[in-house]
């Protein structure tokens, strides 16, 4: 009565294992004759392409062409794995695994432009051509929804033992400090709660914002009429709810829903109405100015006074309405920040021009380092006239590589420390949630274990059961975006991480929450995103089907059951109970 997990890897690639690749991972239960399909990401299309031209620069195409970092070429497989865990049978069971086997030959999707039905998407921003189980059809369906839903919302309440925050009461009750703190217990980090209460944090980004597609430039994609940006998803819930109190109506469905699906908390991004309603906590994420370092323009020059002014200013403006109240569970600042690896960032910073606060710090740290210019040169193998003539790349020396990670150790501490000391001063009873990591440069993360309350990351892998990073500290992980991308509902992005279907994308939230859940430093995980994508892409060209509900806000029915199922489960997984 054993359920297998098994992991599918095919590989184009017997040298670069970790991108030209493809896997899946899935869930089989006893005595099932289970179809592995792996969805296989394909290169990128060049600008030029037919899809492209007409399509616009989305995240995904027909025939499995995908931005991403993983792909294979389709016509070049030349291994398949497959890794089979059956940990879950008991002592002494005999677990028989038939002989796996392709069922059919490969054949990559053959679509092209003149396939594609025009207009792409109906009236509600749905795939006009696929047909699916909850697929709408009219305005009063969404107006039979609105009613339903306002019911349903209307009654909604926290689920048993838990606090009034989403803590688990029944579990054990520590101080009460009115915020919300971390703690280390038997070996295991949580959240505490302002009652007292552990509080593992089970959420979700963009929340009830939908997003904007460009239908400029595009107008064959859409129905007759529609012009300038679409979001599909608002647009649909006022016709849902009506014209004069969508928001409102949509605040309490959306909060209703959190608290019977068992979500406690309001991740980034997400609308501020939901945190406002003091029903379920959230969180700040907060985005500074970016001075750029080098050609790394999205690194912040952490000795910079233009980038702590800008990290005040926008601390201090939220303060005002968020500082005081008991439902914040903390503050990012930042996402994915584009930390390079190795000495990098080092040599860009000593690239820079004179008035770079980060090359002035690097040069101080060179002084400081050596008496004089001549102890540099001697060290380096160089020849340079004085320390402001000082330039990267110009020694192999181990002396170099060493004094330049030094210069790299004291840029990531600085980061850190501003952040935390900004929060110190703005936010003083309130976590620093870190930056959402989604690289992992162990100097970096070293320095964020110092200085961050808990460190975050966005972990788009199948499984996180051995995910670890270097740390100075044991830090608690908080998962800040996640997800498992379907087709099932006309859209060609599958994600960073893509499922089968419906059954699969639920089985693989199931496992990877139950990952998180056992892993003695994470704190909790944020599924990204709220809504379903556009299929016609937002601003930056994502078009993915990764919502917990879709572009007419009906809810996914198994991946609903499997987030329910899980968060009632939540604390007894945590617990070994």
């Amino acid at each position: 009565d054993a359920e297998l997990d098994v992991l599918v890897t095919g590989l184009s690639s017997l040298t670069d294992t970790w991108r030209n690749r493809a896997q899946g991972r899935f869930l089989v239960q006893p005595a099932e004759d289970y179809e592995l399909r792996v969805f296989m990401t394909r290169p990128r299309l060049p600008r030029d392409h037919p899809f492209v031209q007409e399509l616009g620069n989305l995240y995904g195409f027909p025939g499995g062409h995908h931005r991403h970092w993983e792909f294979v070429q389709a016509d070049a497989i030349m291994r398949v794995t497959v890794r089979i865990d059956w940990s879950e049978a008991g002592a002494g069971q005999l677990v028989e695994v038939p002989r796996p086997h392709g069922i059919e030959d490969f054949s990559a999707d053959p679509s092209i432009l003149d396939d594609l039905d025009f207009p792409l998407v109906d009236v509600f921003g749905q795939m006009r051509s696929k047909d699916w189980p909850g697929k709408v059809t009219s305005k009063d369906e969404l107006r039979e929804d609105g009613a339903a839903d306002r019911a349903f919302a209307a009654a909604a309440t926290v689920g048993a033992e838990r606090s009034p925050y989403g803590g688990y009461a029944g579990g054990p009750r520590l101080d009460a400090t009115g915020f919300f703190r971390v703690e280390q217990i038997d070996g295991k980090w949580w959240f505490v709660d302002p009652d007292g209460y552990l509080f593992w944090s089970v959420g979700g980004n963009s929340m009830a914002r939908g997003g904007v597609t460009r239908v400029t430039g595009r107008e064959r994609l859409f129905p007759e009429g529609f012009s300038g940006d679409v979001n599909a998803y608002i647009d649909n819930l006022k016709v849902k709810y009506g014209e004069s109190d969508w928001e409102s109506a949509h605040t309490d469905v959306t909060l209703g829903r959190m608290l019977d699906w068992g979500m406690n908390t309001v991740g980034a991004w997400s609308a501020p109405e939901l945190g406002a309603a003091e029903k379920v906590p959230y969180t700040l994420i907060v985005h500074t100015f970016k001075d750029g370092i080098g050609d790394v323009g999205k690194i912040p020059d952490p000795y910079s006074d233009r980038f702590r002014q800008s990290l005040h200013e926008n601390l201090n403006r939220l303060a005002g309405d968020h500082a005081e109240s008991p439902w914040l569970l903390g503050v990012f600042i930042h996402n994915e920040l584009e930390w390079k690896g190795g000495i990098e960032l080092s040599e860009k910073s000593l690239a820079g021009p004179p008035n770079s606060p980060a090359r002035q710090a690097a040069i101080a740290y060179l002084r400081e380092r050596y008496e004089n210019i001549g102890l540099l040169n001697e060290a380096w193998g160089t020849d340079f006239e004085n320390f402001d003539a000082i330039r990267p790349g110009t020694s192999t020396r181990d002396a170099y590589s060493e004094d330049l990670t030094e210069i790299m150790e004291n840029f990531a501490a600085k980061y850190f420390q501003v952040c935390r000391d900004a929060m110190r001063e703005f936010f003083p009873n309130h976590l620093y949630l870190g930056g959402r990591f989604n690289n992992f440069h162990p100097i970096v993360t070293r320095a964020a274990s110092r200085y961050c309350d808990v460190v975050s990351a966005n972990l788009y892998h199948y499984d996180v059961s051995a995910f670890s990073m270097a740390t100075d500290e044991s830090r608690p992980l908080l998962i800040g975006e996640f997800h498992f991308g379907i087709g099932d509902f006309g859209h060609w992005g599958r994600g960073l991480r893509a499922a089968k279907d419906a059954r699969n994308q639920a089985d693989l939230f199931r496992a990877y929450m139950g990952d998180a859940l056992r892993h003695p430093n994470m704190v909790g995980a944020h599924w990204f995103a709220w809504s379903d994508q556009a299929v016609t892409g937002r601003f930056d060209g994502e078009n993915f089907g990764v919502g917990l509900v879709s572009i007419v806000d009906r809810p996914h029915t198994k991946l609903i059951e499997a987030l329910r199922e899980t968060s009632t489960d939540a604390y007894r997984i945590r617990l070994g109970k």
